[in-house]
């Protein structure tokens, strides 16, 4: 498997006291309008991130990863010895932490090089030579698990209070002994890190395949000829015509659907890989390997699930309400992205910088201070371009550098929310990197989307607070409503989805491409209220899962569901402590983001103030959807119809 989303696989974390972070992705690709911009006619370092603070050129990545790849037989050479002493543990583990360091960097470069444009075959070639590295040195290091296990928990104490440089390498340790009944021998390790490289190419051929290769069908949409890729798809499903909606979703869907063989033969592939790792560790399912290695209990998945569905009742009130207000007799899934107020203009990059930096001030000066001097540094790839990857990512893995983001910049709102989301992600990178030492800097994805998701609220709450019309307020309120539609009730939707896919492997049904399609569209179906007549679904849109990426990140998703529960906790209580000088909930949320590795992480979302496996978190989040659509109402009620409504066709 390839690295998940913020950390890389759990083998390599075990391996020391914390894993390489990759990539934090948002909950959707930003839309983009018009045709992609060539980077070349874009003003570097506006909207085009500078590589060079990781490696001058190319060539010096490639000294990097041969000294790196030198270094990897000076690690197997620890092998038997990191318990003879406190000392000789302590050498080794820095030894190992040293060159993950290295390697993060490394990755960091190529993996930001291919997504700039996954047509280049150069970059894609160096990206595979990165991850070929990093598996070879799962491979030379895959016995420090088993070793650690065999010392004992009563020696390990003894090796920490003899020895202080073993201090930050506490964490990991204790994770290790915790991890101990799912650690093999060092034979089986060893094969198990061997086999790594084969196991993430599900995830490798699906991406090239969706970004790359599949055959994009040229459409004209209001006169205009369009590549309809996934961009502009995104670009295109809000349009405020329902027959080009229509138009849209019936042109694009079809494409992933005459792949539905192969894109079920690849993702059977990667399901059946991810359950091959958890039996030959002894788990007794593939959600409780990945719960059990950031000791994440099993009922924060499940209260999730069970409150989600609880919750249906908002989300369809609020599907009902969009039809209400975009004057809709029967809706489709091709409604549920149309905008039920028109935006009052665009907006720059430095707009948006500006608007975040603004809504973000509850936060306090020293948080926007140093994120204002960060929008200058070079640090975001934005400009949409044709082969770019998908969606939008903050990549934190070069520790000695700075944080990374893409995405696709295209001047609309939901580019400005995509940007304080990614930001926010880049600040808890800064944050955690400035506070811990390399070895706990990283954080358990359980937390990352918190404050990524957080700015996201904070941003929407400053855009209802300053609405100057009645248009305007709409237009707020309803974006508020999208994000927790999006963020809560369809990340949950895809989560439910991998645990019936999982599971459905585990039990040794077979997997298809029409079997993954069907178990999708019932879940599309149930969650949109179709039974009841609030959305219909077309059976077509049960591809609908061939389209999302996360689903190669087992059991990532449903912290988006998760976080954006904390979030909406964080910045109610931290909006209102700015309003009246009270920092105190400000100042647990600031630790929580500095505690990095340092703790398990749910523990730290306890310490701060709230418990995400019980049902609290999740109904708090509906009471806040049901009173913002109250106040939707009371301003639809105005006026009600589609006055607000953008003009159909512009």
């Amino acid at each position: 498997m390839k690295p998940t989303v913020i950390a890389l696989a759990a083998a390599l974390m075990l391996l020391s006291t914390a894993a390489l972070p990759s990539l934090a992705q948002a909950t959707t690709a930003p839309a983009t309008a018009g045709a992609p911009a060539e980077a070349a006619t874009v003003p570097v370092g506006q909207v085009v991130w500078n590589l060079v603070p990781l490696y001058a050129s190319d060539a010096a990545w490639e000294a990097e990863r041969l000294a790196i790849l030198a270094e990897l037989p000076k690690l197997k050479a620890l092998q038997g010895k990191l318990g003879d002493s406190a000392t000789q543990l302590a050498d080794g583990l820095d030894a190992l932490s040293n060159v993950r360091r290295r390697l993060g960097r490394l990755i960091t470069y190529s993996s930001l090089k291919a997504d700039e444009n996954t047509q280049i075959t150069e970059n894609q070639a160096r990206n595979q030579q990165a991850y070929s590295v990093y598996n070879q040195f799962g491979e030379a290091s895959s016995f420090v698990n088993a070793e650690v296990a065999a010392l004992g928990r009563d020696k390990v104490q003894a090796y920490l209070a003899a020895e202080p440089r073993l201090a930050k390498h506490s964490q990991g340790l204790t994770t290790m002994l915790r991890l101990a009944e799912h650690t093999l021998g060092l034979k089986e390790e060893a094969l198990l890190a061997g086999a790594a490289e084969a196991l993430q190419q599900p995830q490798n051929i699906y991406g090239l395949l969706s970004n790359a290769d599949l055959p994009w069908p040229t459409v004209k949409i209001a006169g205009k000829t369009v590549t309809l890729d996934q961009e502009q798809y995104v670009a295109y499903r809000s349009n405020p015509n329902p027959k080009i909606r229509e138009q849209v979703f019936k042109a694009f869907w079809p494409v992933y659907k005459a792949y539905e063989r192969t894109l079920g033969a690849i993702y059977a592939a990667n399901l059946r890989g991810t359950v091959f790792n958890a039996r030959s560790r002894k788990y007794a399912s593939s959600v409780a390997m990945a719960q059990g290695n950031d000791n994440i209990p099993d009922a924060v998945y499940r209260t999730l699930v069970q409150e989600a569905n609880a919750g249906l009742p908002t989300l369809h009130r609020y599907l009902k309400l969009r039809s209400q207000m975009l004057g809709l007799k029967s809706a489709g899934y091709q409604d549920v992205y149309v905008p039920l107020a028109k935006t009052s203009r665009n907006y720059s990059l430095a707009e948006a910088e500006q608007l975040t930096l603004a809504s973000l001030k509850p936060l306090g000066e020293d948080y926007t201070r140093q994120l204002a001097q960060a929008f200058k540094g070079g640090w975001m790839h934005s400009v949409p371009q044709r082969g770019k990857r998908s969606g939008a990512y903050m990549n934190p893995a070069a520790y000695d550098v700075h944080p990374y983001l893409l995405m696709s910049f295209n001047g609309d709102y939901n580019s400005v929310s995509t940007l304080a989301h990614e930001w926010g992600h880049a600040m808890h990178s800064v944050l955690s990197n400035a506070a811990q030492p390399f070895e706990t800097a990283d954080y358990s994805t359980f937390i990352a989307e918190i404050p990524s998701t957080a700015n996201e609220l904070f941003l929407v709450d400053y855009m209802v607070e300053k609405a100057a019309t009645r248009e305007e307020k709409i237009f707020a309120l309803s974006q508020e409503l999208e994000g927790m539609r999006t963020t809560f009730f369809r990340q949950a939707m895809f989560a439910e989805f991998e645990l019936k896919a999982h599971e459905a492997v585990e039990k040794g049904e077979p997997i298809t491409g029409e079997w993954l399609s069907k178990t999708y569209l019932d879940l599309l179906k149930r969650y949109h209220g179709d039974a009841q007549g609030v959305v219909k679904i077309d059976p077509l849109y049960g591809i609908e899962w061939a389209y999302i990426p996360h689903f190669y990140n087992d059991f990532y998703v449903y912290q988006y569901a998760t976080c954006v529960s904390a979030a909406a906790f964080f910045a109610e209580g931290i909006g209102k402590g700015a309003a009246t000088g009270d920092t105190a909930l400000r100042d647990k949320y600031f630790a929580m983001l500095k505690s990095g590795s340092s703790a398990d992480a749910y523990p730290l979302t306890r310490a701060a103030g709230l418990d995400l496996a019980s049902p609290e978190p999740y109904r708090a989040l509906m009471r806040r959807m049901n009173r913002t659509m109250d106040k939707l109402e009371a301003l639809n009620a105005e006026h009600p119809g589609k006055a607000s409504l953008p003009t159909p066709g512009h």
